[in-house]
C-alpha cells in the first residue's frame, strides 16, 4: 500500500510522469510476494494450509503470520524467515525508477526525505508505514477531526483497509476524505451498527465499479447488477462490520448489526459527522461511507 501512496506523491509533485509511474508499478507487482506464496515456496506450509489461514482471516482480524502460528503451521523462527524474505515495495519501486533512469538514486532519496517532511512523519512512523502498518497509514492519511467517537472512525478504517487488501485487491490508492451533509450514490450497500458506538456504514460506486468490486470479492466475473452482485458487496460490508463488532467486543463494548441494504440512486441526508472516503482501484473509484448512526 505504501508503494501506491509514495507513487502518487511522486506523480503529484511532478517528479515522474503517469506513464513512468504505471511502468514502475507494473514492474513492482511482478516481484512482490505475499507470505502465503513464500510459505509454500519455502516448504513451510502447503497450499491447503495457506487457504485455511485465508479462510480464518474472514472471521478474525489478524495478520497471516499470527494465524499461521496459532494454527501450528509455522513457528516464530520460520515466520521471521518469511518476513525477512519479503522485499520492501517502495524500494522495488525505487529500483525500477532508477534502473529505467526516470530518476537518479539521489533524487529518489531526496523524494523520500521530502515525503517524510511533508507528512510530518518521524523516522519511526515512516518505518511503520514502510512496513505496511495499516494503523499508522490510516492515521497519517485521514483526519476526521476531534469529536466523541472519532477514534472509532480510525479503528474502523484501519480494519476496512486490511480487509480490502485481503479480500479485494492491494493495488489501490486512497484519496482525500470528503465530509458531507448530502450524498447521492449510484449504487449503495449500507448497514447500521447500533449500541454504545453507533455507526452508519456504506459502500458506494457507479455501476461499472460496483460490479467489478462485487466480482473481486466473490471471485466471479459479473457483468450486471443482479442479486448476486448486490449480495457480494453486501457480504463484504457485513464481513468488515462483523469483524469490527468482534474487535469492540474484545474491549467489552457490545454492538449489534442491522441487515445490510442495497439501493440504487440513493440520496443520503440527515447524518451527523458524515464522511465519504474514496479509493481508486484499477477498475474505478469506490466510496466508503461512515457517519454517526
Amino acid at each position: 500500500m505504501f508503494t501506491q501512496l509514495f507513487g502518487s506523491y511522486l506523480l503529484n509533485n511532478k517528479l515522474i510522469s503517469p506513464e513512468q509511474l504505471k511502468e514502475a508499478l507494473e514492474y513492482q507487482k511482478t516481484v512482490h510476494l505475499k507470505l502465503g506464496v513464500l510459505a509454500v515456496n519455502s516448504g513451510f506450509m502447503s497450499a491447503d494450509q495457506v487457504n485455511m489461514v485465508h479462510n480464518r482471516q474472514s472471521t478474525v482480524d489478524k495478520k497471516f503470520g499470527e494465524i499461521a502460528i496459532e494454527m501450528g503451521f509455522v513457528d516464530e523462527e520460520k515466520l521471521n524467515i518469511l518476513l525477512s524474505t519479503q522485499k520492501s515495495g517502495h524500494l522495488l519501486l525505487g529500483q525500477a525508477i532508477v534502473d529505467k533512469k526516470f530518476m537518479t538514486l539521489n533524487q529518489f532519496e531526496e523524494a523520500l526525505n521530502n515525503y517524510k517532511k511533508d507528512h510530518r512523519l518521524t523516522n519511526e512512523q515512516f518505518k511503520l508505514i514502510q512496513n505496511e502498518d495499516i494503523d499508522q497509514i490510516v492515521d497519517s492519511l485521514y483526519n476526521f477531526g476531534e469529536f466523541d467517537g472519532s477514534k472509532a472512525y480510525k479503528d474502523y478504517f484501519s480494519l476496512l483497509v486490511r480487509n480490502i487488501i485481503r479480500f479485494i485487491d492491494d493495488d489501490f490508492k486512497p484519496m482525500d476524505i470528503k465530509p458531507f451533509t448530502e450524498y447521492k450514490a449510484d449504487w449503495l450497500a449500507s448497514q447500521n451498527i447500533s449500541g454504545p458506538v453507533s455507526l452508519y456504514t456504506g459502500v458506494s460506486a457507479d455501476e461499472k465499479a460496483f460490479i467489478s468490486f462485487a466480482g473481486k470479492h466473490a471471485r466471479e466475473n459479473y457483468t450486471s447488477v443482479d442479486e448476486y452482485t448486490k449480495a457480494s458487496v453486501g457480504e463484504f460490508l457485513n464481513l468488515v462490520n462483523g469483524l469490527f463488532l468482534v474487535n469492540m467486543s474484545d474491549l467489552d463494548i457490545e454492538l449489534e448489526l442491522n441487515p445490510q441494504v442495497v439501493e440504487k440512486n440513493k440520496n443520503i441526508t440527515g447524518l451527523n459527522k458524515a464522511f465519504c472516503v474514496p479509493f481508486e482501484f484499477s477498475f474505478g473509484i469506490v466510496n466508503f461511507i461512515i457517519a454517526k448512526g
